[in-house]
């Protein structure tokens, strides 16, 4: 029983690998970033972004994230399968060895360092979500108001859809727990599986990676991520296979969700429509501007 429940748990995680910006049929008409978006955009009725229309963009986000493996092709799916391998690889050949060196090799200083860098997990990636929304606001630039939006968005869904929702599911024991890595119990168990906070930390790193699309702000935000990974697991808090399995999701939501809000964004700019008039009259002539939304 314990043997099918971790084959269960990890086709279940690595079927997230598979959806992406290019599998999604919104995706395919839809730019990188958020090009030729102007601030005349900003709060008007077709922006996609005003504070009104949110709770309506996190339904349809929660949507595109939850049904996108019925717009899979055998791609996606490969993907998918190679996703459920390799966390189903590491929960057998890795879990134990890793969580055994981490026992062995524990510190003062690495319990310290781990207890700070959990945290970019945790409160943290709240504050710099909510954070880069207000100073969108403020400064009224629609891409820093819409990385805002999609960050908490992403870590919405990903901790509220999937992450407690699996946690509950699977109910694996922590490694704190001492009950070894093969411990499950469903609905009544731990909460190891998926960590909470790597998940978090990656949807944060994927969502900051494809507004920014720059090669070195990509690889510092993935390797925050990681860091917070390795932190749960010298913190005891989870096996290797569980982080590997959060960054799944993490990654896999913060791009389902920017790739389909960035296709609303570029249908609410087309939507903008600026059209100039001569006019005559005694005395003068000029000329009359009108912008439609």
């Amino acid at each position: 029983m314990r043997n099918l429940t971790l084959c269960s748990m990890v086709l279940i995680s690595g079927c997230l690998i598979a959806g992406g910006p290019d599998s999604t049929d919104q995706t395919d008409n839809a730019p990188q970033k958020n090009q030729g978006l102007k601030a005349s955009i900003f709060d008007s009725p077709s922006d996609p972004d005003r504070f009104s229309h949110l709770p309506r963009l996190f339904v349809d986000d929660a949507g595109q994230v939850i049904s996108a493996p019925t717009r899979w092709d055998r791609s996606d799916w490969t993907k998918a399968w190679t996703g459920a391998a390799i966390v189903l690889g590491t929960g057998l050949l890795l879990d134990h060895s890793v969580d055994h060196f981490v026992v062995t090799h524990a510190t003062e200083s690495w319990d310290r360092t781990g207890k700070a860098v959990e945290k970019l997990g945790g409160t943290a990636s709240v504050l710099i979500a909510g954070g880069t929304y207000i100073a969108g606001v403020a400064f009224k630039d629609p891409e820093v108001r819409a990385t805002g939006i999609d960050l908490m968005v992403t870590m919405g869904i990903a901790e509220l859809m999937l992450t407690i929702p699996l946690q509950v599911v699977v109910g694996r024991s922590r490694p704190s727990d001492e009950k070894g890595t093969h411990d499950f119990h469903p609905f009544t168990g731990g909460h190891s599986f998926p960590s909470g906070h790597t998940t978090q930390a990656f949807a944060l790193a994927s969502v900051i990676s494809e507004h920014a699309d720059r090669p070195w702000v990509t690889g510092l935000s993935y390797g925050l991520a990681g860091l917070v990974g390795l932190a749960r697991m010298e913190q005891r808090g989870h096996f290797m296979s569980d982080v590997v399995a959060s960054g799944l999701i993490g990654t896999f939501v913060g791009k389902t969700v920017v790739a389909y809000n960035q296709s609303l964004r570029v249908e609410a700019h087309s939507k903008l429509s600026v059209s100039f008039a001569p006019t005559i009259q005694p005395g003068g002539y000029g000329f009359s501007l009108a912008m439609k939304f």
